[in-house]
């Protein structure tokens, strides 16, 4: 048994950490992890930051972000339902025109994607986004020519032919 020492009194570790009590939820430790991006739209916010890729697309996704959500006003006759809401999406200034455009189509993404009509407006928020830093791709570098292979040729066929055929050398591949 491992002895902890609180102020000079040594403190059993059952006792320091308190008796088990059974299996604890998941929820209690994801809370003050995720407890900032959750209060600000929930689920449904933390589901479109992961797939905002998917949903806006590649190019769109470079200068977007989804910030928050909030609550859209009642529908008359709509009890039980939960009300639809308004997506605050951060956009590149340079790119806000070109986002307002294209709003129709991203709210349909965004609720075909969800499954249900969580998002019934969109507010562009003009802010700049901060990009990740790519990381370059390594280039390979090509293979030089061995003596025993003929001189360069002339023309462009003939050069990208050779080095075709340099580079599949290097590889080993036969063929």
């Amino acid at each position: 048994m491992a002895v902890f020492h609180n102020q000079g009194k040594g403190i059993a570790s059952k006792e320091a950490a308190g008796a088990y009590n059974g299996p604890v939820s998941v929820g209690s430790f994801i809370a003050p992890v995720a407890g900032k991006t959750l209060s600000r739209g929930g689920a449904v916010l933390t589901e479109l930051v992961c797939e905002w890729a998917t949903i806006a697309g590649p190019a769109l996704a470079l200068y977007t972000r989804p910030e928050k959500l909030t609550k859209g006003a009642p529908e008359p006759n709509s009890a039980g339902k939960p009300t639809p809401s308004v997506l605050h999406l951060k956009v590149d200034p340079a790119r806000a025109l070109e986002v307002q455009y294209s709003t129709p189509q991203l709210i349909e993404r965004i609720n075909q994607t969800l499954g249900f009509r969580a998002v019934s407006g969109l507010r562009v928020v003009q802010a700049p986004i901060l990009k990740k830093a790519a990381k370059p791709s390594p280039v390979a570098k090509p293979a030089a020519p061995s003596k025993n292979e003929p001189p360069a040729p002339e023309n462009r066929l003939s050069a990208a032919l050779a080095r075709m055929a340099r580079g599949v050398k290097a590889r080993g591949c036969s063929g």
